[in-house]
């Protein structure tokens, strides 16, 4: 049985197949599923699924492309040799634009040995956009969360349902319904990484506001479904990994810690997640620290400090009974403070959306704001988030 209530209606992610590097080819069956099944579309649809471009013949999805290596697929381009929505890329460790035809453009900066990683040298200092919590919510709606000086205020940024395609029109797994937003986490560039209930990853590049298919692999290790938050490799590193918490659709409650390499996304998994009876799969969060926390909802709810290489708890802090049945729950850290975001339903069927804080210092639990006009599904903050309290 399902227990993340955020599935409520809509369940399945498609697959999503990395395709390995080869020379272009002819139309060819092609849904994103490894399983060779279609997907169906509309006349004039085109998407990328991994290094494949598809087109929509006879009402499917099939393959007219396979890029091969260094090229890029863009939505709406085919394989070329950059992104022009990210107006950017790495070439031989340096920075390069990229022309509005796809084409790579001039170089704009040299990385040096520090290297070139998502269309910027490594080592340079976070962007501000990189500091705030963000949350997404199960209309499609990307909004920042700013925790700092008491504000608590929520502003919505973008319609997911509008900028990634075809996302919102892919089945949930199991099929029937849309997929929605699961979970998100944020890297160190300002990038969202959202997480469809049809088991695709969508990379929102939050200050452009674009959006696109991740190379990920649909349920790759047997994660279908899952929580995820980035930690840093060392306390103060520049370096990060991202580890997910879940696994099979049918079995959450028993799922798996696993870390996902950020530039490969292979997944490795690290042990069973201790979820004790009474509390449901937990949300992940992490910090500059290199500290990876989880927050499980459910009868029995609290924060925990886990071990990265061992899956079990390090620390534990107990949070007051919601009062009511979870139907959705996310989870930043953000200045020494745990935020949790979690929507509620009574036995009368009246539903609050709440935002909690837990300061482990005192264990304390306040309730920041409540009967919120959002479900948040996901939330994600960056490692250049504040560890301490500014």
């Amino acid at each position: 049985m399902l227990r993340r209530s955020h599935w409520i209606g809509l369940f399945i992610p498609v697959a999503f197949l990395l395709a390995s590097c080869g020379s272009s080819s002819g139309p060819s069956d092609g849904g994103p599923g490894a399983d060779g099944s279609k997907t169906p579309c509309e006349a004039g649809q085109t998407r990328c699924v991994g290094m494949s471009y598809q087109e929509c013949v006879d009402g499917f999805f099939q393959q007219s492309e396979l890029c091969a290596d260094p090229q890029v697929c863009a939505q709406g381009y085919g394989c070329v040799d950059c992104n022009p929505l990210a107006g950017k890329r790495c070439h031989n460790g340096d920075v390069y634009a990229c022309n509005d035809d796809g084409s790579l453009g001039n170089k704009i900066e040299e990385c040096g040995d520090a290297g070139c990683e998502y269309g910027a040298c490594k080592g340079n200092d976070c962007v501000a956009e990189s500091q705030l919590i963000y949350v997404v919510d199960n209309d499609y709606r990307l909004l920042s969360f700013d925790p700092s000086g008491g504000a608590y205020t929520f502003e919505e940024l973008l319609d997911l349902q509008s900028i990634c395609d075809p996302g919102p029109s892919w089945p949930a797994w199991g099929g029937g319904d849309p997929a929605t937003p699961f979970s998100m986490s944020v890297d160190r560039d300002a990038r969202a990484w959202v997480l469809f209930t049809s088991g695709e990853i969508m990379w929102v590049d939050i200050p452009r506001g674009t959006c696109q298919l991740s190379p990920f692999v649909k349920g790759a290790s047997g994660f279908e479904l899952f929580g995820m938050g980035f930690v840093s490799d060392a306390i103060g590193s520049e370096d990060e990994t991202l580890f997910i918490a879940g696994g099979s659709v049918g079995s959450l409650e028993d799922g798996d810690l696993a870390r996902v390499d950020p530039t490969s996304l292979a997944v490795t998994k690290v042990n069973p997640l201790p979820t004790p009876a009474g509390a449901n799969s937990p949300e992940l969060t992490g910090t500059g620290n290199a500290e990876l926390y989880a927050y499980f909802p459910g009868q029995t709810t609290f924060v925990a400090r886990l071990d990265k290489t061992r899956a079990t708890i390090d620390q534990q802090w107990d949070l007051p009974p919601l009062g009511g049945t979870v139907r959705a729950w996310a989870f930043a850290h953000w200045g020494g403070k745990f935020y949790i975001f979690v929507t509620t339903s009574s036995g009368l069927g009246v539903t609050n959306s709440q935002v909690l804080r837990l300061d482990p210092a005192s264990g304390q639990t306040e309730t920041l704001r409540s009967n919120l006009p959002y479900m948040i599904v996901g939330a994600g903050v960056s490692t250049c988030a504040p560890v301490v309290e500014l």
